[in-house]
């Protein structure tokens, strides 16, 4: 219908006048208004093509492909566990060819595995048993060449240089009934003799059924003033493992006791010694002493000297618990031991109890009668001008090592002077410097548990330029200590062990010591 523009009456469509008014009715040319008919432009909106491929029923046909058992087979096949390799037979192999680069440690086990795994692999039909033969050959000539090397002399030659060095020890204690050995059965040997000691003649009795001793004032009178008790004696690592970890609260560390073995070639791993006392009674001039009991422990080695084609036999030792150092000899090798191979020295001071050897040149210092004076002219010389001085020897076993020594103990105060001169070997333009052994020690001292304080300074001692070190400790003792290369160029070691409350003896030895007395 077309609708008149100027009176709004409705008119037939194709009329060009209104039947109503006259008017000119809108020419019917108005092809926009047909355009809605137009579907070629709105196609984009409904096509159903780009949604095509969302019901596509071919992409979702892996879901239903479980009907397929063509993926399933691998599960259901037999045949897969019968390739499978026996994991006895190869880790066994494995452990063989690991033994070539572990000296043959891990061969046993290896050749263990290899044999139970060639057993079950030719029961249940499966592989490896080509690794296990292989394992078994392997294992087998590895450890049958071991056992000769370990048997022949090459071996001995082998762990020789690692025992000089304290690094290992192919040493073992020797028992009572090791008739195949032919070393010294020592803890036999020790407690079925009896021993004099040295420097006050006091006798040691053992009674090896009772494992009890009886230690006598001297060996001159077995009736009176003794103590007795239970003993226990160890040897070789017996003793290695007694004294570093049995008794470890006493300081004896391992590194100490291989060093020691390796600075001396009469002290080895085989005569290492302990030998525990355990006094219960003590009777003084017929009369037992009201005393609880204590524990005594000695440690040390046994030494076989010879000495013109006799063969002696003494116990090296100190006492743990004193510091203080002790050599007992067998009771039948004492008179022609100290016959033949020691002297004692004697002086305007007195006798010194610490033995000599015979070959042992002393130089007898002039001085005046009423002052007491230590050294001699290797070592140089301290006037003792205060308390009361004794013979002292410092308990770590190394008495045949120094070039020179003498030391003494103030029985007042307790205070410990050591005047010591090193061996060839540390000589100025050897080799070993005074410098690296002052930083060794200073370093080690710093590292100690037991140091409060430790430092060193440049100074003079007996007129020589001296490197002196000081170190505090936690019970209050001050240990000072001088190093210095003398005229021969040989390196001298000066210390004082005193307390704060004595620095008179600090004074008297860094005062009066002399090279030139």
């Amino acid at each position: 219908m077309a609708v008149c523009p100027n009176c709004g009456a409705s008119n037939n469509d194709g009329a060009k006048f209104c039947t109503s008014c006259g008017g000119p009715l809108p020419a019917p040319v108005q092809q926009p208004a047909a355009q809605p008919v137009q579907p070629a432009y709105q196609q984009p909106a409904p096509q159903p093509v780009y949604q095509q491929p969302a019901p596509q029923p071919v992409v979702i046909q892996p879901a239903a492909q479980p009907v397929q058992p063509v993926y399933a087979q691998p599960i259901t096949q037999p045949v897969v566990k019968k390739e499978k390799k026996n994991g006895l037979c190869v880790a066994g192999f494995i452990l063989s060819l690991v033994g070539l680069a572990t000296l043959g440690i891990t061969c046993p086990i290896g050749f263990l595995l290899c044999a139970i795994g060639l057993i079950v692999a030719i029961v249940k039909k499966q592989k490896g048993k080509g690794l296990a033969i292989a394992g078994l050959i392997i294992s087998a000539i590895i450890m049958l060449s071991l056992t000769a090397f370990f048997l022949s002399p090459e071996w001995d030659d082998f762990t020789s240089e690692f025992e000089d060095l304290g690094i290992v020890s192919t040493t073992r204690r020797v028992d009572d009934d090791d008739d195949d050995d032919d070393g010294i059965d020592y803890v036999n040997m020790i407690e079925k003799n009896n021993w004099i000691t040295t420097g006050d003649n006091s006798y040691m009795v053992f009674d090896k059924k009772t494992k009890s001793f009886t230690y006598y004032q001297t060996y001159l009178d077995t009736s009176d003033n003794y103590y007795t008790g239970k003993y226990q004696i160890y040897a070789g690592e017996d003793a290695f493992d007694y004294i570093t970890e049995d008794i470890s609260e006493l300081g004896v560390e391992k590194s100490e006791i291989r060093s020691m073995i390796s600075m001396n070639e009469e002290y080895e791993m085989e005569n290492l010694l302990c030998i525990c006392l355990d006094y219960e009674e003590l009777i003084v001039d017929g009369e037992k002493q009201d005393r609880d009991p204590w524990t005594v422990h000695y440690f040390g080695f046994y030494l076989t000297p010879e000495e013109d084609g006799e063969t002696y036999n003494v116990l090296d030792v100190c006492n743990m618990e004193a510091a203080s150092y002790v050599t007992f000899v067998l009771e039948k090798d004492f008179k022609a031991y100290f016959g033949s191979s020691t002297s004692v020295t004697t002086s305007a001071y007195g006798t010194d109890p610490v033995t000599t050897s015979a070959t042992d040149t002393y130089v007898e210092p002039t001085y005046d009668s009423d002052t007491e004076v230590m050294g001699d002219s290797i070592t140089g010389y301290v006037f003792l001008t205060e308390g009361t001085w004794d013979y002292w020897t410092e308990a770590d076993g190394m008495s045949d090592y120094y070039l020179a020594r003498d030391q003494r103990i103030n029985r007042d105060t307790s205070a410990i002077i050591n005047l010591t001169v090193m061996p060839d070997v540390y000589n100025k333009g050897v080799g070993v410097d005074i410098e690296m052994i002052v930083s060794s020690s200073i370093e080690a001292l710093q590292q100690s548990s037991d140091v409060t304080n430790a430092y060193y300074l440049m100074t003079t001692m007996g007129g020589f330029e001296a490197y002196e070190i000081h170190s505090e400790y936690q019970d209050g003792m001050i240990l000072s200590v001088w190093y210095f290369y003398d005229n021969e160029d040989r390196l001298h070691y000066v210390s004082v062990e005193y307390y704060s409350t004595d620095m008179a003896s600090y004074n008297m030895v860094k005062d009066t010591f002399t090279m030139n007395y």
